[in-house]
Parts: C-alpha cells; structure tokens; sequence
C-alpha cells in the first residue's frame, strides 16, 4: 500500500497536484489511542510518556538511486490527567516523524479532552489543533523535461495549521472512540508560483477505535481492538487480540487488511507496571514483490508518578485511608 502512495507522492512533486494528506498508521495502534482520538487522551488517568518507532519494509531498496529508501515514523507522546477547578481533563502533546520517500512530514500536535463521569461509564470530548511542516526534496525527483519550471533542484518546505476532535464512551470493560482529522483541510503548493493549491486540500480522515476486556481466566485478560480509518474514498482496517498473563505479559495477533499479518508481544516492567515495553513484527500477505516482506515496530511506555492535579491528595496510614 505505502509503495503506491511513494509512487503517488512523486508524480504528485510533479504535477503539485495531490488528493489527500497521508497520515502513518501503527500495528500497535492500541498503544497510542490518543492519536486516532484526542478525546482519549489521559483516559486512563495516568501521567505518561510513550514512544514507538516503526520501520517498514525493512531492506526496501528504491527502483532509483536517489528516490529515498524504505517509510519510517516516530512516534512521541506526553500525556497527563488534569483538573481544573473540579473540571476533569486530560492534556497529551503528540510529535509525529513522518519519512515517505522523498517527503518527510513533522506534526506537533496538543490534545484537550474533557471527561465526563456518568453512572456506568465515561464521556469524552477531545479537540487537537496541529502544527504540521511537509519538506519535499525536488532534487531527487527525475523530470522528464528538465526545463520544468518545478524542477527547482531544492528541498521545499510549506507549514499549515489543521485540527482533529473526537469522543469517546468507555467502561471498565470496553471503549469506543470516534475521531475526525484534517477538519481544516490545509492546502500546499510548496511555495511554487503558478501552482495552484485548489486541488491540494487535505482531504477530512474519520477514524473508529474499539476495544473489550475479557476475564479469560484470573491470571489472562483477553482484548479484541479494532481500529477504521477512511478518508471516504479508501479505507483500512486493522484488528487485532491481545491476551495479557498476570498484567506483565502480552502476545497476540493482528491483521490490516490486504496488506499484513502481525504478530504483537510485550512485558510490564517494575513492580507496579510502571515501564511497558513492546514489539510487533510485520509480515506481507500482498504485492510482496513491490515491497520487503516485514516491517517492525517498538513501543516504549513509561508511567510518571502522580503529581498534585488540584484534587483531594490521599493520605494513607497502616490502618486509615482518607
């Protein structure tokens, strides 16, 4: 799939003329919800720290010499509860590395989410305005005709502003979360005279995350996530199962369609959790002659220790709890 879109991205150089912004996607989406929901964010009520870092198509070598090699993306995420006078929040701040060929996209993004207690579960509004600077390296392009007025020899950078919002409805057993992306649709010509940016917008992204918990067992959680995006035009999809031993260890498997199998493990770190690391290893099922056949991904989380948000601080005794 990403070897077309390289291919789209070059004629698109060319012609300055493009149909929608293409965001990463992750095998461990389940791992950074907050990315496809910013109503999510701090969900959990936990103060964190997370990073992933996917290679894909490890090996992939380019039809030309200069035409980049194989897509990467890093990932970083700050996220903590917050509550201000009495008002629950969740605050997360994402930046996203994006290397697509000859195109690298950087995202900074923050998220504000206001979550709502009710009787059985919890409802979530999120919105995420975002910084996003696409560089594009016209001197790796080839031209047919050197003359081109676009064949500048140079890297061109543009920035734009865009926004996402999202909500959510969660229990202790399951979530489910829609989101929107690109609600500005941001246009881009990379500062070429006489290109138009008409036809550049960036195209809306709808995203639907869910999961469930299962008790398989006392000792094994089993969890069944899904995770849609579309831009209403093509979609994707991923779903995935994760059985988790004792709260430390987890494997399972995933699966995007048409395009790879995966297979997903980690382990909890310290004596409450406090440090996740995971790993998922991709195999192609489609057009594997176009590509490498694995891509590979890590996932490091870190929880913070709880700092004063404004709310009533606990005080345990080896008899009381107030």
């Amino acid at each position: 799939m990403r070897r077309i879109i390289i291919i789209v991205v070059l004629l698109t150089a060319i012609s300055i003329k493009s149909n929608a912004q293409q965001d990463p996607h992750f095998t461990q989406y389940m791992f950074n919800k907050s990315y496809w929901s910013p109503a999510l964010t701090a969900l959990d009520e936990k103060g964190s720290i997370s990073i992933i870092s996917r290679s894909q198509w490890l090996g992939y070598e380019p039809t030309y010499e200069q035409e980049g090699g194989a897509p990467s993306t890093q990932f970083l995420n700050f996220s903590t509860p917050l509550s201000i006078k009495k008002i629950p929040l969740g605050v997360g701040v994402n930046v996203v590395y994006d290397k697509l060929g000859v195109l690298n996209n950087v995202q900074a993004q923050v998220s504000i989410a206001y979550h709502k207690k009710l009787n059985r579960g919890t409802l979530s509004f999120g919105i995420r305005p975002e910084f996003l600077n696409s560089t594009l390296d016209f001197s790796k392009l080839r031209f047919v005709d050197p003359s081109d007025p676009k064949n500048v020899q140079a890297k061109e950078s543009q920035s734009v502003m865009d926004l996402a919002f999202g909500m959510s409805y969660s229990t202790e057993n399951y979530k489910l979360a829609g989101g929107v992306s690109h609600l500005l649709g941001p246009e881009m010509n990379y500062g070429l005279e006489g290109s138009s940016t008409e036809d550049n917008k960036t195209s809306m992204i709808f995203n639907l995350y869910g999961e469930y918990n299962y008790r398989l067992t006392y000792n094994v959680d089993l969890t069944p996530s899904i995770l849609v995006t579309s831009d209403l035009n093509t979609y994707s999809i991923d779903v995935s199962a994760i059985a988790t031993y004792n709260k430390k260890l987890w494997a399972g498997l995933s699966y995007r369609n048409n395009e790879a199998l995966a297979l997903l493990m980690g382990y909890s770190f310290l004596d409450n959790n406090q440090l996740k690391a995971g790993y998922s290893f991709d195999y192609i099922i489609k057009d594997q002659s176009a590509k490498q056949p694995t891509s590979h991904e890590i996932f490091i989380r870190y929880d913070l220790p709880s700092i004063s948000t404004g709310a009533k601080k606990i005080i345990r005794t080896p008899r009381f709890r107030y």
